[in-house]
């Protein structure tokens, strides 16, 4: 799909490149994720050329529209060039008109200022090697990226976490030394960052290699892998960042109920906070062997769907609760996962509707 928005932008006479982290999942194999694009053409020239297709301004102070296609959205900016960072967040100027190679520039880090224009990949800044050798390191001048930005450096740690890469030591250097630039930070922001961070299966030791960091930001923090040291910390902190009800909840279950069921934090909230919880807990072998076990702990895992719910004569939220009986039942093994032996069950569960 990205290959026919780049071959429009080049058909209008337009350079064009797919850029960023889709271009580095790329490279290391895994999905795209969103998709970013940099090209010559102004916000206007964009819209012009996707003129079909709806469009979102995004940020077009900053040249970027976001152009949704076939349901799938791109996010495509301007080549540009910034300066007079006064709050550590936004660029006080922005400046079109200038090259692809100034444009990477900008740019956070080397892994992410990799191009691909649809035949060969771009990379003036040695970002594939970095990805290669598993290093995030920032663009140019460490300290002068994150005075720019501060945000950049709790990004830098959740890549850290999630990816498993280890930082350079000029780029973790200017983190630790730019670390107080995070009070500039949004807290909604800084939750953001922080939570895709700990969802990430190496956070444990990037956090406690860089907790001056996230004390910084995050508070009541503490040098354990538990983050806080009892329930009232945990939620005064997630309180103060604007923290989702989901994430409340699961501190509330690591402080309170410290046997929780890890097949029922599968069902209730989905692997990735199951996996964090459990890590914190020393439970990972529990859990991987449920996983491994093939128990479903998603709808979508049922041999059992919406279109025989709906056969057995259910509509509307009717669906959705037996599916969601069956799936318990499954879970608890009562019922094993086959097509036959649920629709037995859902019989027998319907006599109860």
């Amino acid at each position: 799909m990205f290959e026919m928005m780049l071959g429009a932008l080049k058909a209008a006479g337009y350079e064009a490149y797919l850029v960023g982290g889709s271009v580095r999942n790329m490279l290391m194999g895994l999905p795209a994720g969103d998709y970013d694009i940099c090209t010559s053409a102004l916000p206007d020239q964009i819209k012009a050329v996707f003129k079909d297709c709806r469009i979102i301004d995004t940020g077009i102070k900053h040249g970027t529209v976001t152009v949704i296609r076939d349901g799938t959205p791109f996010e495509i900016t301007t080549f540009r060039g910034e300066s007079g960072y006064a709050d550590h967040r936004h660029p006080g100027k922005v400046e079109f008109g200038c090259s692809l190679y100034e444009d990477l520039l900008r740019r956070d880090f080397t892994m992410n200022a990799v191009c691909f224009d649809g035949e060969r990949f771009i990379d003036p800044l040695g970002g594939r090697k970095d990805i290669d050798d598993g290093v995030i390191r920032a663009v140019g001048d460490p300290g002068k990226r994150f005075a720019e930005d501060a945000l950049r450096i709790l990004r830098g740690l959740r890549f850290a976490s999630v990816l498993g890469f280890c930082i350079d030591p000029a780029t973790a250097d200017a983190m630790h030394a730019c670390r107080n630039d995070l009070e500039y930070v949004s807290p909604e922001r800084i939750w953001s960052e922080f939570r895709k961070a700990y969802s990430g299966k190496h956070f444990g030791d990037v956090y406690l290699a860089h907790f001056d960091i996230f004390a910084a930001c995050i508070p009541h923090a503490i040098r354990e892998r538990s983050i806080f040291a009892c329930r009232n910390d945990a939620l005064d902190a997630l309180d103060r960042l604007k923290a989702d009800s989901r994430s409340k909840h699961l501190a509330e279950i690591y402080f309170t109920a410290p046997d929780f069921c890890a097949a029922e934090l599968l069902y209730s909230y989905g692997r990735s906070d199951a996996e964090f919880l459990c890590r914190l807990r020393g439970r990972e072998k529990e859990l991987s062997e449920i996983i491994g076990s093939g128990i479903p702990y998603s709808v979508s895992m049922l041999e059992f769907d919406g279109n025989d719910a709906k056969a057995l004569g259910l509509t509307g939220k009717n669906v959705g609760r037996l599916l969601d009986a069956l799936l318990k039942s499954a879970m608890n093994g009562e019922t094993e996962n086959k097509k036959s032996e649920l629709t037995k069950k859902a019989v027998d569960i319907l006599r109860s509707f």
